[in-house]
Parts: structure tokens; sequence; C-alpha cells
């Protein structure tokens, strides 16, 4: 265990990190673990204040654990997740939609790399607002967007417009501040161009590269799914958020000057007001 690299995928919910771990997991040396920070048997087992000697232990239990949900071997909606063929484990990646407030922390703490999957917050809200099990359906998204008050009830939940921005300002200096540790990846560009994407990351994480990894990546991207809880692609261009969402919080985030200054991570013209 004390060999393993360690990697941690952050992300605010819905930004894609479940696609971004499944990549991971299709490599043959990775022991993949989802959310265990948020599992009843990892409960608030690290915090912004842990010692690496904490760190350490929660990686010892977290290679250990058999606990159904952080294993995952079925997915939120009940469906099965991918299977893959495992080799010599050289890699424990783990991946958090909450405790955010916890990266920077763990970098000084340890020599986990983490990867800070950023998506339009566009996308985001809209992935949210078709998210059975996030979004409750007598919400209105008109009133949510930004707060998302009715969710946020703890420091370490990162659902809305507001906390979008937080995470991905925090992600900027961490990337500047920790270059060999954080590496942010743009989900949109993920989407257009896994390959060379993913090459980088891998890369970035002392992963090999394999045929495995290279045979998900065209699976999850030529399959289609309904159920918004699946790791498959097909057909989503990443601008579904364009026709979906209310033109009126489209309008408020695009000329939000806190987006605008963030936009460089997106390849997309500001709308004119």
């Amino acid at each position: 265990m004390l060999n393993l690299e360690k990697v941690a995928i952050f992300g605010v919910p819905r930004s894609g990190t479940s696609w971004l771990g499944q990549i991971y997991n299709s490599s043959p040396n990775v022991a993949y673990r989802y959310q265990p920070i948020f599992a009843y048997s990892f409960d608030g087992f690290l915090s912004e204040d842990s010692s690496s000697k904490d760190i350490q232990e929660f990686y010892e239990e977290l290679l250990s654990t058999d606990d159904s949900f952080v294993c995952q071997t079925k997915n939120i909606s009940g469906n099965t997740t991918p299977d893959f063929e495992k080799e010599k484990i050289t890699h424990l990646v783990w991946k958090e939609v909450r405790y955010l407030n916890i990266i920077e922390n763990l970098i000084q703490q340890s020599s986990t790399k983490v990867i800070g999957i950023i998506r339009h917050p566009c996308g985001v809200l809209k992935s949210w607002m078709k998210a059975p099990k996030e979004f409750n359906e007598e919400w209105d998204i008109e009133e949510q967007w930004q707060y998302a008050d009715k969710k946020n009830k703890r420091i370490h939940e990162f659902y809305g417009f507001e906390q979008w921005i937080h995470a991905t300002e925090m992600f900027r200096k961490l990337e500047t501040q920790y270059p060999d540790q954080f590496k942010p990846v743009v989900y949109e560009t993920l989407l257009e161009d896994p390959a060379s994407i993913i090459e980088e990351l891998f890369n970035f994480s002392g992963l090999r590269y394999t045929d495995q990894t290279k045979s998900f990546l065209i699976e999850s991207t030529r399959t289609a799914s309904d159920d918004p809880y699946d790791v498959y692609r097909k057909e989503k261009s990443g601008q579904e958020w364009r026709n979906e969402l209310p033109p009126s919080i489209i309008n408020e985030v695009l000329h939000d000057e806190r987006f605008v200054k963030l936009s460089e991570y997106f390849e997309l013209e500001i709308s004119k007001s």
C-alpha cells in the first residue's frame, strides 16, 4: 500500500467526475473508489486540518474497504457499472463532488495528485436540474440556480452557480501554486477529444495508457444512455444547456463578471447584451 500512487478527482456535482473516474478505473493498474468521504464508513475521515498520518490511514482503509457504495459495482440508479480486467495495482484513485474544501490540505500533507474537472456552469446547472436524486421535482431551477439553498445545507456541498464560481477560482489558484500536483481538465474539451486529453492526464498521473482504456473511451462515447448517473456520452455535445436551461439563467451566467474572468477555460463566445 505504501508504494501506491494516489490520485483524487474532484469537481462540483454534475461536472463529469463519474465518467472521468471510470476512465481511470479502466486502467488495469488502478484500484478505483467512489466518493468515500460521503459514505457512512468514511464519514468525517478527512478534513481541512487532516495530518499526513490521517491521510495515510485514510488511504490504507480506502484500499482495503469492501463498502458496496465506495466500491460501486452499481451506480446510483442501480445499474451495473463497467467491469475491467486488473493486473498489478500501482495507483489508488478516488473521486468526490463534495468536500472540495479539503483539496489544498490534501496536497500539502501528501503526495496525492489531484485532477480538478471543470464543466461550463450552464451545463452543470442543466445536468443538476435533470438529476432526479439531486434536484427535487418540486423545486424551481429559477429560484435555486444561484445559491442552491435547498441543497447546500453543509459547508462541503458545492451545488449552484455561486459554489461553481468558488470551486473554479480555487482550481485556478491550485493550478498556479501546485502545478506538479494539481491539474485542471475541462469537461467539454474531454468530450471533444477524449483520447489526447486522457493520454495527457494519465501521463500526469504516472499511468500507462493501455488498450483497455482506449477501448472504453470508444465505448463510452459511442454508447447512448438515458440514465443521468451513467457514464456513456454518445450524442452529448456539452452544449445541450443552450436549449434546455431557461434563457434568463443563461443570460445572467454569461454576463456575470466572475464567469467572464474564468471563461478562459471554455472556447465559447460570451453573448453580447
